[in-house]
């Protein structure tokens, strides 16, 4: 009896010590940027990388699409990392801002915070240096007077990288901001030639450009909406401006897409004259 409870503990020492080397691993592993990397596969074209928490987003750009890497560590003893990718089409190309999975081999660990390419070096920013970085958001109400020469701007917000996407601007990467209806990047579109009209993204580290099929829409000129139009702001996680018209929350499917529970995103259409469309996106709760 003796023999048998020494011989089961010593399996169950065992097997603790390779469920905790495992679970040490695993840990490191998702703590460490380039062995992040080095698991999803990712070697070029990495636009931003933040770690949240539990969670890790890689913005990816080949080609013309923008990719989205959701990593997830999950569980409580025995852990794992769950992979989620999310893409769309884009105009802007994003290859100035990219940089490639050998520029984050010397980083050490990084629990929360972003890793880009500022003024050509790769840098993670924690701490006060992240909230430098984020700290010229500009407000929705702004984006009506940001760019009168402009056919169109759009900026939108979210706690965590993601991506966004409307039938006017094409694909675009969502840089985290602090606040709802704030957006720490400007997306412009502006006149250039009988055909084309030109895309640009200012974003914290950079300014990128790309051309699109000309739209058919005046420039946004010196518009005047209604006084009140800032009560929907709180509605809203995004804004897009075109001539005699404001769209808030233009990409209601992906902020849907993020919420966690049984919620409502409204898409609501100001026009000049003061009438007010809204319509309201959702999924049911069993499908969150």
């Amino acid at each position: 009896m003796r023999k048998t409870f020494i011989v089961l503990f010593i399996i169950f020492l065992l097997a603790s010590s390779g469920v905790f080397w495992k679970r040490y691993e695993i840990t490191s592993c998702f703590n460490t940027p380039s062995c992040v990397l080095d698991n999803t596969g990712i070697t070029t074209g990495i636009v931003l990388m933040q770690r949240h928490d539990d969670e890790w987003r890689i913005a990816e750009y080949q080609n013309g699409t923008l990719i989205l890497h959701i990593l997830k560590l999950k569980g409580n003893i025995i852990l794992e990392v769950e992979p989620r990718k999310k893409s769309v089409k884009t105009y802007a190309n994003y290859s100035p801002l990219s940089f490639g999975a050998k520029n984050v081999g010397n980083l050490e660990h990084v629990k929360r915070g972003f890793i880009v390419k500022f003024n050509n070096t790769v840098r993670v920013f924690e701490g006060n240096s992240l909230e430098k970085l984020m700290q010229n958001s500009t407000p929705c109400q702004e984006f009506i007077t940001l760019c009168p020469k402009c056919r169109a701007v759009l900026g939108e917000s979210w706690e965590l990288v993601r991506l966004g996407y409307t039938n006017v601007t094409g694909g675009y990467l969502i840089f985290p901001a602090e606040g709802k209806c704030v957006s720490s990047f400007a997306l412009k579109i502006l006149p250039y030639n009988g055909t084309h009209d030109l895309i640009e993204m200012e974003y914290p580290n950079g300014i990128i450009k790309g051309y699109a099929s000309r739209l058919n829409s005046s420039p946004i000129g010196n518009n005047s909406f209604p006084s009140n139009v800032s009560k929907y702001f709180n509605l809203a996680w995004g804004i897009l401006v075109m001539n005699n018209k404001i769209v808030l929350n233009p990409d209601p499917l992906n902020i849907l897409d993020e919420l966690r529970g049984c919620k409502i995103v409204p898409k609501i259409t100001i026009q000049c004259d003061g009438s007010v469309k809204r319509e309201d996106y959702r999924k049911p709760c069993w499908e969150r």
